[in-house]
């Protein structure tokens, strides 16, 4: 394990590093992702090889990697954009691209946009036993550092991957999925039961489900009181994916 010490904020580990938070496109390029937190690293270092370390100098490495760099709270906060950060930080190698074959239970994220919303999706789906996510293109990316936040540690741990429609398609066609997407306008889950395998599609804040999906599935709704029209779409597919694994069977 080798180590050093960076003390430059014009330093270029620093600047990649930022730039693997900030640029998506630089993310894949190097395939490559930052993580920071305790907690988050330590649970991943299990698993998981941590090429670069960053730790507050006097901080004890409590993991192993690759590469250990003893730097300073000016630097971590560059790194990590916290106003106040953890003294730990990390650069791991993107996963690959996971196999949802096997999923029973389907959680399809079409063109989430908000960052805190699909890493919650991505945490309520892992709490409540979904076994895999898949996100449609215009998806927000699960990297994101808003994503992995609110994620907390799901991107890791929950199978998912993004593709195409043609990909969903196949996907979907593997199984005999009952596929239901949430629509204001669909129908309600009273007295309802439903077998496994099963699919959830949850839509864009702004402008729901895709037509191209959703003309070919059946819609359900979460019943409103009073005026309300509509729930946030992390709140709404916490209550649809804990009420559809409440009423399937098989």
């Amino acid at each position: 394990m080798k180590e050093k010490e960076i003390t430059s904020l014009q330093h270029p580990l620093v600047k990649h590093l930022v730039n693997l938070r900030q640029d998506r496109n630089y993310r894949y390029t190097f395939k490559r992702v930052l993580l920071s937190g305790r907690k988050l690293i330590k649970e991943l270092s299990r698993t998981t090889r941590l090429h670069t370390l960053l730790l507050e100098k006097g901080t004890l490495p409590s993991v192993e990697a690759d590469e250990v760099i003893y730097t300073t709270p000016e630097i971590l906060k560059k790194v990590t954009g916290l106003e106040n950060p953890e003294p730990i930080a990390a650069e791991i190698a993107m996963p690959e691209v996971q196999d949802l074959s096997s999923a029973n239970f389907l959680l399809i994220l079409d063109r989430i946009s908000d960052p805190g919303n699909l890493g919650t999706l991505l945490r309520t789906a892992r709490a409540l036993g979904w076994d895999g996510a898949f996100l449609t293109q215009g998806s927000t990316d699960p990297y994101n550092e808003k994503t992995l936040r609110a994620a907390k540690g799901a991107t890791f741990t929950l199978p998912w991957r993004s593709g195409t429609w043609e990909e969903l398609d196949t996907l979907l066609n593997n199984k005999p999925f009952t596929v239901l997407a949430a629509d204001a306008s669909g129908k309600t889950l009273n007295g309802c039961v439903f077998s496994s395998p099963l699919a959830l599609i949850l839509g864009n804040e702004s402008h729901g489900v895709s037509l191209e999906i959703k003309k070919n599935v059946e819609s359900i709704a979460i019943p409103m009181m009073g005026r309300m029209e509509s729930l946030n779409v992390a709140s709404a597919g916490a209550i649809l994916m804990h009420d559809l694994k409440e009423r399937s069977h098989g």
